[in-house]
């Protein structure tokens, strides 16, 4: 079989969807069922997937940056190159009907689950075509239990055609011991000191609920006893502004720090630096950055809320995220409790061990090529 991958988002500073792509581009290349077939990914500009295989190549044709003309040339990329399947992991897949096997992957309905944080333009999309891509989509891949609910609640496809498959962990993400001299390099590299420290991610994205995060932990380092730092990590914007405003009125600025975008290389050590991760986000699709958290023994807090409460397990502290008062009283058990630590750690890395690339690939190829089995 001839497959077609836009790969357009791994052709830009990697994001959520870039990074899930690479992972799965990856792994798919090195599966051994992978060999009997051709690949061409399509890409927005320039891309570097490292090592791929002979029967891997990188069309000439571009992909364009804007979504709907991307979804529009589709059907006339898959006719040209005479694909026999097509994949895409974008938000806006093909809307058109596809002249072969079409797969996609949903990783969340925020602008129809949530979409007073979505732009308008992306409401539209999520409205009235997201619901046409996955009508004509012979499969449709679903990041966690969770989003395909929410798929089956809102829009009306078959269940038989949702297939859930789980995203796996980067082997960069594993265990290292506290005293580990790249973790205290990269501590210093950010301005973080000796105290403890809680990190945050993605602190830009509304949904995050960097507001309530910053609140309880003015709650939790005002008490006595309590002295550590909150990292709140992510690109800088009018909303990290607006934060550091928030943390200024607190009178928590000394402890609260801003670094900005953190590098895909730093974030393990970052997370095997900190006392815990706090993720009590409004909605996810699957979380990532929990997973992730967990494979490095980093005690994570997340919400008890969408995709969260499936991928953590047992091994998290899962609070309602819009309760000040229980986000504090989680991070003060965690600051203070070493047993509590111990446990969330150890649970962490077993609950990790369950979340493979290579098994989401293996799953992903045999849709792609179920139309010759």
């Amino acid at each position: 079989m001839r497959i077609g991958i836009d790969a357009r988002v791994m052709s830009v500073r990697l994001g959520g969807i870039g990074r899930y792509m690479l992972e799965m581009v990856r792994s798919m290349a090195a599966r051994e069922k992978a060999r009997d077939h051709e690949f061409i990914l399509y890409p927005g500009k320039d891309i570097d997937v490292v090592d791929l295989p002979d029967n891997w190549r990188c069309s000439q044709r571009r992909l364009s940056s804007r979504g709907i003309l991307r979804s529009l040339s589709y059907p006339s990329l898959a006719r040209k190159d005479r694909l026999d399947a097509f994949y895409s992991a974008d938000y806006l897949g093909p809307f058109l009907p596809m002249p072969c096997r079409t797969v996609i992957t949903i990783h969340d309905l925020i602008p129809i689950v949530y979409p007073r944080v979505t732009r308008f333009q992306h409401r539209l999309v999520g409205s009235f075509l997201l619901p046409r891509t996955m009508k004509n989509a012979a499969a449709v891949v679903s990041v966690s239990e969770a989003t395909k609910q929410d798929i089956l609640r809102h829009i009306r496809i078959p269940e038989s055609k949702i297939k859930v498959i789980h995203e796996g962990k980067n082997e960069a993400f594993h265990p290292r011991v506290r005293k580990d001299r790249g973790i205290r390099a990269i501590c210093s590299r950010y301005g973080i000191g000796d105290d403890p420290y809680f990190l945050s991610l993605g602190i830009s994205d509304p949904k995050k609920n960097a507001k309530n995060i910053v609140r309880a932990f003015s709650e939790t380092v005002k008490r006595p006893g309590n002295r550590c730092l909150l990292v709140l990590a992510g690109k800088t914007g009018p909303r990290t502004s607006a934060l550091e405003r928030m943390v200024n009125e607190l009178r928590i600025q000394d402890r609260v720090l801003f670094p900005g975008f953190v590098q895909d290389e730093h974030l393990p050590l970052l997370m095997n630096g900190a006392r815990g991760l706090c993720f009590p986000s409004l909605y996810e699709g699957f979380g990532l950055p929990v997973l992730e958290a967990m494979a490095c023994g980093c005690p994570v807090i997340t919400s008890n809320v969408s995709s969260l409460p499936e991928i953590a397990g047992n091994a998290a502290l899962l609070v309602d995220p819009g309760d000040v008062r229980q986000l504090s009283h989680a991070m003060e058990r965690l600051l203070h409790d070493d047993g509590l630590y111990d446990d969330l750690r150890s649970r962490g890395i077993i609950r990790a061990e369950g979340f493979s690339w290579e098994q989401a690939a293996e799953e992903l190829l045999d849709l792609l090529t179920a139309a010759e089995q």
